[in-house]
């Protein structure tokens, strides 16, 4: 199953990442164990996961509109794949623009427009089928709000966010 993941860089981690991607993706995966292993809440988490939901999340966002960045999987190249897709970032800039859509637009909002019909991004999702019970609305309102209280606690922070499709 392909899984969405996230690493908050600040500033001067930022700079460095977009410089030496091998340090990046170690630095990466020591975020990741970290939240392994201390279990923080999302908004204190440096590293965070929205398991599968991504796909039906994504489309749900997609089908929306009105983003102005795609929180999601949005943003620019980092480095060649080293899972599914690229790994990306946004920029502390696009990390505030993500966060003000996510904290301004309810889930409720959203919700109706949760097709069971597409839950993955058909270029990065080989089955789509092992997706389909990510379309519950208990499940996708949940990972909307761990992710919206990522993205505002690295905008807060003044933090570039990492995306992966692992």
């Amino acid at each position: 199953m392909i899984h969405c993941e996230y690493a908050r860089l600040a500033a001067d981690d930022f700079d460095k990442a977009r410089t030496d991607l091998t340090w990046a993706l170690e630095h990466i995966d020591e975020l990741a164990g970290e939240w392994v292993q201390k279990d923080l809440p999302v908004q204190e988490a440096r590293y965070f996961s929205i398991g599968t939901v991504w796909g039906p999340l994504h489309t749900v966002l997609r089908v929306h509109g009105e983003m102005p960045v795609d929180p999601v999987q949005g943003g620019v190249e980092l480095g060649p794949a080293d899972g599914i897709t690229p790994v990306r970032y946004l920029s502390p800039q696009d990390v505030a623009k993500a966060a003000a859509f996510l904290v301004g637009t309810s889930f409720d909002t959203l919700a109706p427009l949760a097709d069971a019909r597409h839950v993955c991004d058909e270029d990065v999702c080989p089955d789509p089928a092992e997706h389909t019970a990510e379309t519950d609305a208990e499940r996708l309102g949940k990972a909307y709000g761990e992710l919206t209280a990522f993205y505002g606690a690295a905008a807060e922070a003044g933090d570039a966010v990492v995306l992966m499709l692992n």
